[in-house]
């Protein structure tokens, strides 16, 4: 039996919550890890504790791009929170297992699970309906993370009418210039990027980065992520003399507060790779991308969508190059 108190174990998870929040996930991971196993040890292996912080290892594997990690952590959550919930007052149920679902799918698309990833995150839809009825503004995250599965598996016409719902109750209850709402405009904005429809999206990109800009400044991290996004419709509307310093930017962020082998390293990479090619730099184009695919292959495999785009911008560049 651990030594640990259950104060303790809570301290452990209070610490973990601030190094989250200040995103220090690995070392929040060193705290919730024997948090967790104090609950599953001390109050059984099903325990909705230990299922709690299962889920908060799962948001913090999930930011390290530690996929399959954070698959078998929410998925084992959402397990244990299935087999008690007869045993939980409504609201307890309602603060769980909406979110155990979320993460499940969220960790199932970030593999490229998609078909998998609908069930969960269309339960965790289900879940949060149920308690809080379709029309509270905490639906709106439930719905955006199955916007979001949408847009990854080419289903946009479903994926634009759940981020318009969701909008719709995030601007009813915070108004349309929120910092809530800006997510949503960002989304739509990506949505209308995976279409091809540069024209339409760009302003929604445009709208999410100034929103956020104004609330939050412009070297946030959301503000910063905002920014790509819209740097993306640029892009296709040929404007990478406004893209690629936003590209650099953000790779200098990323590459300082995560590391070298961060998937928003990869995917800026990817981003000002291409931009850079298209300005006629196809050698540095190439270099960019080739740094992307390596990390990309490392976090997913060879045979993951990801890789697989990058690979695609890659032939595309060096193809015509070689011949020269």
């Amino acid at each position: 039996m651990s030594n640990m108190t259950e104060a303790e174990a809570l301290d452990k998870a209070e610490r973990a919550h601030g190094l989250q929040l200040d995103g220090r996930h690995q070392e929040a991971l060193e705290y919730l890890e024997p948090a967790a196993a104090y609950f599953a040890e001390n109050d059984g292996p099903q325990s909705p504790d230990f299922a709690n912080l299962l889920m908060d290892q799962a948001e913090s594997l999930l930011a390290l791009c530690r996929y399959q990690d954070a698959e078998t952590a929410a998925r084992h959550a959402t397990e244990i929170l299935r087999s008690v919930r007869d045993l939980l007052d409504a609201e307890t149920c309602a603060g769980l297992l909406p979110r155990a679902f979320g993460l499940w799918g969220r960790s199932l698309w970030e593999l490229g699970r998609y078909e998998e990833a609908a069930t969960p995150l269309r339960e965790a839809i289900h879940e949060a309906e149920a308690y809080f009825g379709p029309d509270h503004p905490g639906m709106a995250e439930f719905l955006n993370g199955y916007g979001v599965l949408c847009k990854h598996w080419g289903r946009f016409d479903e994926g634009e009418r759940v981020y318009r719902r969701a909008l719709e109750l995030l601007e009813r209850e915070f108004g349309p210039q929120s910092p809530q709402t800006a997510t949503l405009y960002h989304n739509l904005g990506g949505l209308e990027h995976s279409r091809g429809d540069f024209l339409k999206g760009e302003p929604l990109a445009r709208l999410a980065y100034e929103i956020r800009s104004r609330a939050l400044g412009e070297d946030n991290e959301l503000t910063l992520a905002d920014a790509v996004a819209w740097g993306g419709l640029l892009d296709g509307l040929g404007k990478y003399e406004e893209s690629v310093p936003i590209y650099r930017r953000a790779l200098a962020f990323y590459e300082s507060r995560y590391g070298p082998e961060h998937f928003e390293v990869a995917a800026t990479l990817n981003n000002l790779g291409v931009a850079r090619a298209a300005q006629g730099d196809r050698a540095e184009g190439a270099a960019l991308l080739k740094r992307c695919v390596a990390i990309k292959r490392k976090l997913f495999g060879d045979n993951h969508p990801e890789v697989q785009l990058t690979e695609a911008n890659l032939a595309h560049i060096t193809g015509p190059l070689d011949e020269q």
